[in-house]
């Protein structure tokens, strides 16, 4: 676009779009924040378009029909309405979400949830958070780099499940000696990843997004219930 289009969508749309932003149905975890930056896409794409047409288009033509466009259901990413995971399709009614933590009745009279149903044989409730593993791999990979090769032996034995005495037999050590490096080993991981880490790790506490995550789905929930998101709009 034109930095005069460009100056037009940051003064004057975005405001107009942040304006009507509540008044437009939300689906799943989607709030005001996240619809106003999808407005603003689509709305960039209208006005770029219309400009290379050659076409005149102000700033309430192209925030109105961004907002038109996403009250309806459509999104930057996905127009149509027959993909069970669009707005629109939601909207229309022809699917519904179910939250994987809803208690169901299972077989036989139990009761669980929907995620017991689709759980994998062997299933314990502590399914590893990708993000967590990854950033753990990269200073784990640190932390062996920082320390001597007789460090990194014994570490290796212990996280295979060995004792500190095959250990210390790998590194020539008797047991003394190696319960003096045992203890120098958990002092070097407590000051590397720090006590809360650690605790959470031995602990086995959930990722904190997850914990965010669902207060956020609670609260959508507690709208919704309240009637917060059936405003009716009045067209200008």
């Amino acid at each position: 676009m034109s930095p005069m289009m460009d100056e037009m969508l940051v003064h004057e749309v975005v405001p107009r779009l942040r304006n009507v932003a509540r008044t437009i149905p939300k689906i799943g975890h989607e709030d005001d924040e996240e619809i106003i930056q999808d407005c603003t896409l689509q709305a960039a794409r209208m006005m770029d378009s219309a400009e290379k047409a050659g076409h005149p288009i102000t700033a309430g033509n192209a925030s109105y029909f961004a907002a038109k466009a996403a009250r309806s259901g459509r999104r930057s990413y996905y127009t149509g309405r027959s993909d069970v995971m669009s707005p629109g399709c939601q909207i229309d009614g022809k699917a519904r979400h179910e939250w994987l933590d809803d208690e169901i009745e299972l077989e036989f009279g139990d009761t669980g949830t929907l995620h017991d149903v689709i759980a994998p044989p062997g299933y314990q409730g502590q399914e590893p958070d990708p993000a967590e593993e990854a950033a753990r791999n990269l200073d784990w990979e640190s932390f062996l780099a920082a320390h001597s090769p007789r460090h990194r032996i014994a570490i290796l034995v212990l996280v295979e499940g060995g004792t500190m005495r095959e250990a210390g037999k790998r590194c020539g050590l008797k047991d003394s000696a190696a319960l003096v490096l045992k203890r120098r080993i958990a002092a070097d991981l407590i000051e590397f990843f720090g006590e809360d880490v650690i605790r959470r790790l031995l602990d086995g506490v959930r990722p904190g997004w997850e914990s965010d995550l669902r207060t956020v789905r609670d609260r959508h929930l507690s709208l919704v219930a309240n009637g917060a998101d059936g405003a009716r709009i009045v067209e200008r």
